[in-house]
């Protein structure tokens, strides 16, 4: 699930005055529900008729990153240069902890391999391990997690670090993007318009195929492109909007703006909240229309829930989003396997029947996310981050091509 994981505290500052409050601290919110979402023991958040629907939120993340590059790219990649340099800020920005991931996807898969070779492990029957016929996680697999194309339809199922489908298929998107840039850059309303059509005809092409929008491995770099370039239409009717918006704003009373901002914000909430609740099935294929309100509504920040999500828990939750993404399904098997192998030895068979036991387990794993998550972000993400931009890949790869004319002449 990569979603683009940007903070927009880290990236909009740097390049516009505007700060995005809402969607910034939506971004947190999302990264722990879909950390809810991809627990793998029993409780009553995630079996409830919301989580069911999980899949829909990931596709928000697109929506968001779409939202983001435009207002931030359009104008600014005019040359293959500037979008080589687009691309590397953006491998910079996913790769280091994406590499850290596998790596420990990697070391659990050979600790499989040592448990079951020392008996410490029972094979259960059907049981495929790991680099052997029929599994997933093999040296092919980890060379596509290497090269950012395995979930670009290689191969028929998740592998290594699961979330990181959204990472291969939105990287590859971003070359989508700044090709568009380059060779036919939207500016007119009827450009937005035809893009608008493109979305939906993508939509509606994948609706033939798949029975609703939970799909990855095979698909998914389609399913990304709608929520990215709905994004980018979203981006477009915000820069149209926003000079009304601050006309009204100016003349409005404070109070009675505040009042009725909040209004919209909440009725624009439970829309989002309505279809991801009765959105089951083909229905979520209408995604896009939905994430272009929910976007568009909470973009200008007016009202009483744009200041909540600017409180600071909600920034410091939104600065880490993206490693809370990447490294929660690690600690969701760590402590699905302890909760299988000590509760029903405790409490008996059915442990899990009032799924109460499984709530409480809700609370030390998710904290365990946030701790983890802060430190990858620390020690993993910005030092990557920085180590790559300041790279200068062009130059090393020339001076690989001068050896290699070298070694033929």
């Amino acid at each position: 699930m990569r979603q683009e994981k940007l903070s927009y505290s880290r990236e909009v500052s740097k390049a516009s005055p505007t700060y995005f409050t809402a969607l910034d601290g939506f971004r947190g919110v999302l990264a722990i529900m879909i950390a809810i979402y991809h627990t793998m023991w029993s409780s009553h958040l995630n079996n409830s008729q919301f989580w069911e629907n999980g899949p829909a939120l990931v596709d928000l993340f697109f929506v968001f990153s779409g939202f983001l590059m435009f207002t931030l790219y359009d104008g600014q990649i005019n040359s293959r240069t500037e979008a080589r340099a687009f691309i590397k800020r953006r491998f910079a920005r996913i790769y280091p902890l994406h590499f850290f991931m596998l790596i420990v996807a990697l070391l659990y898969a050979v600790a499989r391999l040592v448990a079951h070779f020392v008996g410490l492990a029972v094979y259960e029957p059907g049981e495929i391990l790991p680099f052997q016929a029929g599994a997933s996680d093999t040296l092919w697999s980890f060379f596509t997690n290497l090269t950012l194309i395995h979930s670009m339809g290689v191969h028929d199922a998740l592998t290594y670090n699961m979330p990181s489908w959204t990472v291969s298929v939105e990287f590859y998107t971003y070359f989508v993007f700044a090709a568009m840039m380059i060779w036919a850059r939207p500016k007119k309303a009827w450009h937005f318009a035809l893009l608008a059509l493109a979305v939906g005809v993508n939509y509606y092409a994948l609706s033939r195929v798949k029975p609703n929008i939970d799909f990855h491995y095979d698909l998914g770099f389609f399913r990304c492109l709608g929520g990215f370039f709905t994004g980018v239409v979203v981006a477009y009717a915000y820069r149209n909007i926003k000079p009304l918006y601050e006309r009204v704003k100016a003349r409005a009373h404070v109070q009675t703006f505040t009042f009725w901002a909040s209004v919209l914000e909440a009725v624009v909430l439970a829309i989002l909240v309505g279809f991801i609740l009765y959105g089951s099935g083909k229905a979520q294929f209408f995604l896009a229309p939905v994430a272009f309100v929910f976007v568009l509504g909470f973009a200008f920040d007016m009202g009483l829930i744009s200041k909540f999500l600017g409180l600071g828990l909600f920034r410091y939750v939104a600065k880490i989003s993206y490693s809370i993404y990447m490294v929660h399904i690690l600690f969701s098997l760590v402590f699905a396997i302890f909760i299988e192998s000590t509760m029903p030895s405790i409490t008996g068979p059915s442990w899990d029947t009032s799924q109460f036991a499984g709530d409480a387990f809700l609370i030390p794993y998710l904290a365990c996310v946030l701790v983890f998550s802060h430190l990858s972000y620390h020690y993993i993400e910005m030092p990557g981050r920085k180590a790559l931009n300041a790279y200068d890949f062009t130059s090393k790869w020339q001076r690989l091509l001068s050896l290699g004319k070298a070694r033929q002449t």
